[in-house]
């Protein structure tokens, strides 16, 4: 049997897109976002490491508060911040990214369509020689 591909629904390979460019970008967000929480772990208990710098030159001691002599007060805030909610953020980050690569995808997959769409009209498409498969026997 010879079938002939005319014509790809746009509609419903966006939708395909979509649900696929979700699919594949779940888990690398959720990675990602694992890893900048760490990463936002380590540098506030850096920066709470650097509190106050203690020197002892020839017996007399020199103390500096570094977070305020480099003014990071407000990262410090902000880190604390971004570690005591990471789990919202999380989610946002997972529902962002995964919108996003569904919806590149699914344009990506669209032009695709529309181009093979063109390509068909101007040439009559691409013919597929189909064979019946045989169905395995049922085991009683």
């Amino acid at each position: 049997m010879k079938y002939r591909l005319e014509h790809i629904s746009t509609l419903s390979i966006a939708r395909f897109g979509c649900l696929l460019g979700w699919v594949v970008t779940v888990i690398p967000s959720l990675a990602c976002g694992r890893v900048a929480w760490r990463l936002a772990a380590g540098a506030r208990a850096w920066l709470e490491g650097l509190r106050q710098i203690t020197f002892n030159v020839l017996g007399a001691e020199f103390s500096f508060e570094l977070i305020q002599i480099l003014h990071l007060e407000q990262v410090l805030a902000a880190l604390r911040a971004i570690e005591a909610d990471t789990l919202p953020l999380l989610v946002i980050l997972v529902i962002g990214v995964g919108i996003l690569g569904g919806g590149l995808i699914a344009v990506t997959l669209v032009v695709l369509g529309w181009g093979y769409n063109l390509l068909a009209w101007l040439t009559g498409g691409v013919e597929v020689d189909l064979q019946p498969v045989p169905s395995p026997p049922v085991q009683r």
